[in-house]
Parts: C-alpha cells; sequence; structure tokens
C-alpha cells in the first residue's frame, strides 16, 4: 500500500472517530453507535485492501 493511500485511510478514520465522539458529546447515541458500524465497516476495507496488496 502507498503512502498517499495510508494518509487516506488514516485521515477517514480520525474524521470518523471525530465525529462519533462529538455525537457521543452531544448525548446522540443513535448516531454515535451507527457511526462506530461505520467506522467497523472501513476498518474491514482497510484491511481487505491492506493484505490484498501484500499478496
Amino acid at each position: 500500500m502507498s503512502h498517499e493511500r495510508k494518509t487516506q485511510w488514516t485521515h477517514r478514520l480520525e474524521y470518523l472517530h471525530a465525529l462519533r465522539e462529538r455525537f457521543t458529546a452531544a448525548r446522540q447515541y443513535d448516531r454515535a453507535y451507527e457511526t462506530y458500524l461505520a467506522i467497523q465497516h472501513v476498518y474491514d476495507l482497510w484491511a481487505d485492501e491492506m493484505f490484498r496488496s501484500r499478496g
């Protein structure tokens, strides 16, 4: 995986984590949970790309 792609993934995940924190702070727990699920999905996509590029 290129450095550029790693940076893109990092920024995407940082954004989602910050969004989840804002929802939690605003006591919008349903939206925070939805964001948590999105984060898990992004980690799955990252892992697919990471391990596919090694092969």
